[in-house]
């Protein structure tokens, strides 16, 4: 799962859960849920597919449908309110995107059929899009659909105003590219903040205690990678782990460090190759 855009109009009802879910530090590939879905060329996909993908990530798809813009937008602010991740049908029920977050009046969107798909809404833009007219009746709604997990989630994304920007700022391509890969690394290595994390500290903590000393070690041992790619790499860790308020416990400093220094010396030979040296 990463950040990038619909490769075709009808699948823009996996790739709205698919980012839903990320917010709840779920990963699901649009290929996986489009599937469970029944997504297809000629009728893209319904609600009653999404709600089944939603069911098969432990999640329930709540609906709501207001009649008044205001009422509207205060009914989407309080499940955002709860860290609920909104669906909702836009374009007159031709699109799905999804809204992740409220923040300063604004709104954070990830829609997938843009070429960088965050982008940030005003309540009357949001509005526009969101608005739908009965051909026949005139009657207008407001419709969307709540993502509540059933589980209890170890982290949730914090896509604030600034994150949502940085993502997709061009010198982020490479982490927006291959967030789940970051992630799924990080959660391995760090701990979710919880009550317990009195003993513990934050990533950017680490890179300041640590960050040299890894990249001047590993370049070293390798040879041929650049202290600027290697700290790129930290860079963009310490981006992932701060949206989702990964922790360092003292007592893993020496695991973590181990697997730090693992990374990046299997992205060195990736990248440039290694020979055998025993």
């Amino acid at each position: 799962m990463s950040f990038y855009p619909q490769p075709s109009s009808y699948e823009c009802g996996p790739f709205a859960l698919k980012y839903a879910l990320v917010t709840l530090g779920q990963f699901r590939s649009e290929k996986e849920l489009g599937r469970i879905a029944g997504s297809n060329w000629w009728n893209g996909t319904d609600e009653i597919g999404l709600a089944k993908a939603a069911k098969a990530s432990d999640c329930e798809m709540k609906y709501f449908r207001r009649r008044d813009p205001k009422i509207a937008l205060r009914s989407l602010n309080a499940h955002l309110k709860q860290s609920h991740p909104c669906i909702l049908s836009v374009d007159n029920w031709e699109h799905w995107f999804t809204v992740i977050n409220h923040q300063s009046g604004r709104y954070v969107v990830v829609d997938s059929k843009l070429p960088k798909v965050i982008k940030i809404y005003s309540p009357a833009a949001l509005l526009k899009r969101w608005k739908y007219t009965d051909e026949e009746t005139h009657h207008i709604s407001y419709d969307g659909y709540a993502i509540i997990p059933k589980f209890r989630t170890a982290t949730k994304g914090k896509f604030s105003l600034e994150v949502a920007r940085k993502v997709m700022h061009e010198k982020n391509k490479e982490v927006a590219e291959k967030w789940d890969i970051y992630f799924n690394d990080l959660i391995d290595i760090c701990r979710p903040l919880s009550g317990n994390s009195k003993f513990s500290y934050s990533f950017t903590e680490f890179l300041r205690r640590y960050e040299k000393l890894l990249i001047k070690r590993v370049a070293h041992w390798h040879g041929d990678p650049k202290h600027s790619e290697l700290r790129k790499i930290l860079d963009n860790m310490e981006f992932v782990a701060d949206v989702y308020d990964l922790r360092i416990y003292e007592k893993d400093e020496a695991k973590v460090l181990i697997d730090i220094t693992s990374l990046l010396m299997m992205y060195a030979c990736g990248r440039y190759g290694m020979d055998p040296i025993y």
